[in-house]
């Protein structure tokens, strides 16, 4: 029988792909060693590649070519939105504006004013970058679980996709950074399942379609390893093998993928799975008892995740996916830690400035901002992060910020906790994602309760208040009472402001509603926008409370 093309490929790239992953994770292992000299060869690279633009002549920024130690004091802190008028002007040329490598494809992300974001993804960032640092965190997976590489079902990449692309901009393909369709060279993403049967353009676009041939296709093999970016991904998988599970055993029993032929019939497969399906409270690891690993965020908001993915893969070892955007990379995983990883000293040139420096506030006004460089950062605080990119990007705010929890050879090993600017705040109180978190955390254990998925917005009145929606295993109004009570002191213990808020009655005490486990989950799941799944993200803060209805009646 001959051997099939998808597998031929498997063959052909497994030894190199795990030399390149190799070589990938050596190179980020080295930078870390010495974060200075990483940062400025990074430095000097995105001189080299920006200095001869028109951007950067029209306005001098060309004169640090010879001088690199002027970066910061010649070139200003900039947000997105105020590199959209080079970014329409890069659109047209396809490179030579902001850099002078060209303009492979627009990468899609979503904007705050609702027009999704253009980021430049050209030819250099693509190689020097983006690929060698999805090659690093490959290179530390395969460190700790080589089997991912056993066989051509070991591996589930659900983190990358390939569909075929029909959103143009003046010939430039607009996509999203997940979205690894058409490649661009022979240096670009080409894991040895980069031909399977669940991979390719053919497969569906949407979440439902897409995981239903990935599970038709892996159901009955030897599956060692799940790869996502996003933990409700992997919830969502479990589920939809409990809504669809019959109609998956009568493929498998049959031969068919959705009614049509397929592949022969693999009654073995169907029965298990028959089996499997018979336990109301079933596994992804009773699905595939070989599972050994799974990846996907597994800090900040992504980390309340953390029960429903064990109760999901019991007993099942996790990694953490790096810590990423649309713009770039911040940090790659190197070990096992869970909560905190390297800053990638070799992807960007960063920059901090302190979290309570009002930012924002700087950056509008024109104000010149002292900035602190990785050697300067310090244990124990929050920083503002500015990266500057090998895609002509440079000094951008994205206004996120991270936590540095120790310092390791001089590397900064952080955290992402919260968006700047992300808080409620009736009457000047300004409570955080991280305060809101905590508060529930405390709250819920004068119950003995573990926090799971919650959402918060404010409900407008006389005086306001803020809603929490949690996921608790036995909701009652009895348990809606002490929640709230607990949870609401604890916030006035947390946050001084809404103490003082509430002691002067300009706040409502805080209002928690307990709903089934997985009622949020549910929710999420009916709010994901099809063929954006990969990137959907939970968001706890909510600005209205629109979702406690909806959440309620799951």
């Amino acid at each position: 029988m001959d051997t099939p093309h998808w597998q031929k490929h498997w063959q052909e790239r497994r030894e190199p792909f795990l030399q390149e992953c190799r070589q990938a994770r050596q190179e980020l292992l080295l930078d870390l060693k010495d974060p200075q000299t990483a940062q400025r060869r990074v430095l000097a690279d995105v001189i080299d590649m920006s200095a001869g633009s028109l951007h950067w002549r029209e306005h001098g920024y060309d004169a640090v070519a010879s001088d690199h130690d002027r970066f910061r004091s010649v070139l200003p802190i900039m947000r997105y939105e105020d590199f959209v008028p080079e970014i329409e002007r890069e659109t047209r040329t396809k490179g030579g504006t902001l850099t002078c490598s060209p303009v492979v494809r627009w990468l899609k992300t979503s904007g705050t004013t609702g027009v999704p974001k253009r980021v430049p993804y050209t030819l250099h960032w693509l190689l020097t970058y983006r690929i060698p640092a999805m090659k690093a965190m490959w290179g530390t997976y395969l460190e700790h679980h080589p089997e991912l590489l056993a066989h051509p079902y070991a591996t589930l990449d659900t983190q990358t996709v390939r569909e075929d692309v029909f959103d143009f901009v003046h010939g430039i393909g607009h996509q999203a950074v997940s979205n690894r369709h058409p490649q661009i060279n022979s240096r670009d993403w080409n894991p040895p399942w980069f031909e399977s049967p669940w991979f390719g353009p053919d497969v569906p676009t949407g979440h439902e379609g897409r995981m239903y041939h990935r599970l038709r296709h892996l159901v009955g093999k030897d599956l060692h390893y799940i790869s996502s970016i996003n933990p409700s991904t992997l919830i969502s998988m479990r589920d939809l093998v409990a809504a669809h599970g019959p109609a998956l055993v009568r493929d498998l029993r049959e031969g068919t993928l959705e009614g049509r032929p397929y592949t022969a019939p693999d009654e073995q497969a169907a029965a298990h799975l028959e089996r499997v399906l018979a336990t109301a409270d079933f596994t992804l690891k009773d699905l595939w008892p070989s599972l050994t690993l799974y990846t996907c965020w597994l800090s900040a908001s992504a980390g309340l995740y953390a029960a429903k993915l064990d109760a999901v893969f019991p007993g099942v070892a996790k990694l953490p996916f790096m810590s990423c955007g649309t713009e770039g990379v911040t940090t790659i995983p190197v070990d096992d830690s869970l909560h905190s990883q390297p800053l990638a000293v070799g992807q960007a040139f960063f920059e901090f400035v302190p979290a309570e420096v009002p930012l924002g506030e700087l950056v509008d006004s024109g104000e010149r901002i002292e900035t602190l460089l990785v050697h300067e950062v310090e244990q124990g605080r929050d920083y503002h992060l500015i990266m500057s990119q090998g895609n002509g990007l440079y000094r951008l705010w994205t206004g996120d910020v991270y936590h540095v929890d120790r310092v390791v050879d001089g590397t900064p090993w952080v955290h992402f906790v919260h968006r700047d600017g992300i808080f409620h705040s009736f009457t000047g109180e300004k409570i955080t994602e991280a305060q809101v978190t905590e508060a529930i955390t405390r709250g819920l254990a004068t119950s003995g309760l573990s926090t799971g998925l919650y959402m918060c917005g404010p409900r407008w009145g006389t005086p306001p208040r803020y809603v929490v929606v949690a996921e608790v295993p036995e909701p009652s109004a009895g348990l809606d009472s002490a929640l709230s009570t607990a949870v609401d002191s604890a916030l006035h213990e947390i946050n001084i402001e809404y103490a003082s808020k509430r002691d002067s009655g300009r706040l409502a005490p805080l209002e928690v509603v307990s709903v089934p486990r997985d009622a949020i989950s549910a929710y999420i799941e009916s709010r994901r926008q099809a063929g954006n799944a990969t990137q959907y993200k939970y968001k706890p803060f909510q600005s209205d409370i629109d979702f406690v209805d909806a959440v309620a009646r799951r």
